[in-house]
């Protein structure tokens, strides 16, 4: 078996000094196939944070039977670890050591050490960076790292079948090349964390402004609503979303909501509809109390699609009805309007949920 070290230095990164603490170690496992059952390990890297630098380890079996040798001195090294962070460990690399450490009668501490999974974490994000899979080479290549490597780690499966027979150096190169460098690059995602930081964290509304809108062509104008948001920790790349009502641009040390402002008519269906009356002739709803004035002919008992008033104004959309009163567009839908007013643009804490809805809808697009 083959220990071999790197040293690199230590970005100076936020999200990296926040998550990669002395007592935090990446690991990454090459193995001959995807069962523990009919495969093996044959090469694990990991990387730790000391004097201000990350310091990658590798350990290789020169051949099959040095296996269990390389679990042993994987698990020695990670006595001072207290959480393991993993790019899809908790899903592949952390039940294949397991099983391949029972399989030897070797003790380990797998289950005490606290998973970080960036896989999970930034993988329900992955369609906000328009990426074509959730594989780390595109995540990589969305935060523009760049590889020296350019094999999967199937593809070097072979290889080392190869490098077991003959212990080409070229062969050795290209294994320790993969895995280093999926090592280290694990330490270049998470600035991505940022995203989920963001996501997760209630939102803090900085400023709320009214935009003009103008068409290309200059013929129609509109308004939209501008959310600026603060950001725990800045964002590595600029993302930009949007749904049927709104959009998301994170950049930098700032997120801005934009929200497509209604202006016109629209309609508040009351609840209770076998208590009103519909007018057809002035398209509208009243209280049976007020429908005994109005002649039978033009009165028709309402019904739930037509026991509503009509209110013209600004309004914003939402996507659960958390402000009241809630106006519709024409008959009930998932989409609610309420009233744009100085007052609600004036209410931090309203603003705040606003923001927070529109944010759910759109990290789940």
């Amino acid at each position: 078996m083959k220990k071999l070290r790197k040293t690199v230095p230590l970005p100076d990164d936020l999200c990296l000094h926040r998550y990669f603490s002395e007592s935090a170690a990446f690991f990454d496992i090459e193995t001959t196939g995807f069962s523990p059952k009919n495969s093996f390990v044959y090469l694990i890297g990991m990387a730790e944070r000391g004097n201000n630098a990350i310091e990658i380890t590798q350990f290789l079996a020169d051949k099959r039977t040095e296996e269990a040798a390389v679990l042993s001195a994987f698990f020695e090294n990670l006595k001072s670890v207290r959480t393991l962070i993993t790019f899809n460990g908790t899903g592949f690399d952390l039940p294949f050591l397991k099983a391949r450490a029972a399989l030897y009668g070797i003790s380990h501490s797998l289950d005490d050490f606290s998973p970080l999974d960036l896989y999970k974490l930034t993988g329900k994000f992955a369609h906000l960076f328009h990426l074509p899979d959730k594989k780390q080479k595109s995540v990589e290549k969305f935060l523009g790292v760049e590889r020296e490597d350019k094999y999967g780690g199937g593809e070097l499966i072979p290889v080392y079948y190869a490098y077991e027979k003959q212990r080409n150096p070229q062969s050795e190169e290209l294994l320790l090349l993969h895995n280093y460098e999926d090592v280290l690059g694990m330490t270049k995602l998470l600035p991505l964390l940022s995203y989920a930081d963001f996501f997760d964290t209630p939102p803090h509304v900085l400023s709320a402004s009214r935009e003009r809108c103008v068409s290309y062509d200059g013929k129609d104008e509109s308004q939209e609503l501008l959310l600026t948001l603060s950001v725990p920790f800045p964002f590595p790349k600029r993302i930009f979303c949007r749904n049927g009502l709104c959009s998301l641009l994170c950049e930098g040390s700032l997120a801005r909501l934009l929200i497509k402002v209604f202006s016109g008519e629209l309609r508040f269906y009351y609840e209770n509809y076998k208590d009103y009356y519909y007018l057809p002739e002035e398209d509208l709803a009243v209280h049976k109390s007020i429908a005994s004035f109005v002649d039978a002919s033009h009165r028709k008992k309402a019904t739930a699609s037509t026991c509503y008033t009509r209110k013209s104004g600004c309004f914003l959309p939402q996507h659960t009805p958390a402000v009241t009163p809630c106006f519709y567009p024409g008959k009930k839908s998932g989409v609610s309007y309420f009233e744009l007013t100085e007052a609600f643009l004036s209410d931090a804490s309203a603003l705040d949920s606003y923001a927070s809805g529109l944010l759910k809808v759109l990290c789940k697009l």
